[in-house]
């Protein structure tokens, strides 16, 4: 398969790792507002246009007939622009670096931005969707959406009917994660766009047949995402699609301590384990620490095949032998991408359906390349770390 070229990282856009807990969101530079969802509050943080590119009065007051694709045409300027950004979760990184960069390219144009934390969540995000879409103070909302089928109407039909324009990042909604990447396959129309499609069949597929290849079979573990999440279903049935004998399925919230606790588990289960997959680097780093607590060696014993990553963490342990397959990724660049989707939507620009996030967050047409791809030991100098 085609292979990302060497190229060197302007912008480090992935570099937090960090984990935020409860409620509350830390606010970037401005005040902060309040949201409500099934009898809860939850803080949303606001970012302020100081520092900005670009002043609030340089931003263009024209206003454009945004396409949705299912017949409607949402009005939209950039200077009354008001983002919603609903994450996934900001207990993993992945939910931290998606807001800071939503929030950075907003920022450029003096576009406010009010961040909700789904805390993995899926009918606390579902509720987050409603108060956003209901509450007529938001004209756009950005998300990671974990429903799949469940967030479909509300993003695809009632959004648009209420002036709301979304951007899909990293999971499509409406089943269309099981569809292929090409063309315009994994977006929904009623929605502007799709980011990322990290979960796609053809991305995750060829991931889990990389695995089941270069680690040479046998036994399998999965350490996947979110019970009942498309990217959890995505990658059950990728990997059932190898030649794999898959003897333990764990659903995670992506942290470290769970691969610990599961990987000790299924060692003691199934004493013959010779491949963990994982979704998350931190579920790698934990299988890794789990297994040389268990007196093996990573890598050589047992191997291990990690998704979203081409973390520096990972592209080392790829290099050392202790990580077979990883995949190179960088869910900051998804964020930057939507969010200048959106800006270049209010301002007449027209962009594509399926987007596939380049370098820094640049928009490239989805079909043109396999993403993300995946790469081995043999292939790793091709590569710099992602930022994350």
């Amino acid at each position: 398969m085609g292979m990302v070229p060497f190229r060197t990282l302007r912008v480090p856009v992935l570099a937090v790792l960090i984990a935020c807990f409860g409620l509350a969101l830390a606010a970037c530079g401005g005040s902060s507002s309040s949201s409500s969802t099934a009898g809860t509050e939850t803080e949303a943080s606001t970012t302020s246009s100081g520092g900005s590119e670009e002043s609030a009065s340089d931003v263009s007051t024209k206003e454009a007939e945004v396409d949705v694709g299912n017949g409607m045409k949402i009005p939209l300027s950039v200077k009354d622009m008001k983002i919603a950004f609903v994450s996934a979760g900001e207990q993993t990184p992945l939910g931290v670096s998606q807001r800071k960069r939503v929030e950075e390219v907003a920022g450029k144009y003096g576009i406010p931005v009010d961040s909700f934390d789904s805390q993995l969540d899926i009918n606390r995000q579902f509720g987050l969707y409603q108060n956003v879409i209901d509450g007529g103070k938001y004209n756009v909302l950005i998300t990671l959406p974990m429903g799949g089928q469940q967030d479909c109407e509300i993003l695809s039909k009632t959004a648009p009917e209420k002036g709301v324009v979304v951007v899909d990042l990293t999971i499509p909604i409406c089943s269309r994660e099981n569809e292929s990447p090409k063309g315009d396959g994994l977006w929904s129309p009623g929605t502007l766009a799709t980011v990322g499609i990290n979960t796609n069949v053809e991305g995750l597929g060829a991931w889990a047949q990389a695995c089941a290849k270069e680690t040479g079979g046998g036994e399998a573990v999965l350490l996947n995402g979110v019970a009942g999440t498309p990217n959890n279903k995505a990658m059950t049935k990728a990997y059932e699609e190898t030649d794999l004998d898959i003897v333990a399925n764990y659903a995670t919230a992506y942290l470290a301590s769970e691969a610990v606790e599961k990987v000790s588990a299924a060692l003691l289960a199934h004493p013959d384990v010779k491949v963990i997959a994982t979704q998350f680097p931190a579920l790698t780093e934990g299988a890794i620490q789990a297994l040389k607590s268990a007196g093996k060696k990573p890598g050589e014993d047992v191997q291990l095949c990690n998704q979203t990553g081409g973390t520096e963490n990972m592209l080392n342990a790829v290099k050392a032998g202790e990580v077979t397959v990883d995949q190179y990724v960088n869910d900051g660049w998804t964020a930057i991408a939507g969010t200048q989707a959106v800006i270049d939507a209010a301002e007449g620009k027209t962009n594509p359906r399926v987007i596939i996030p380049g370098k820094d967050g640049e928009i490239v047409k989805s079909g043109t390349v396999l993403w993300p791809p995946w790469y081995t030991k043999a292939t790793a100098n091709q590569y710099e770390p992602t930022g994350e």
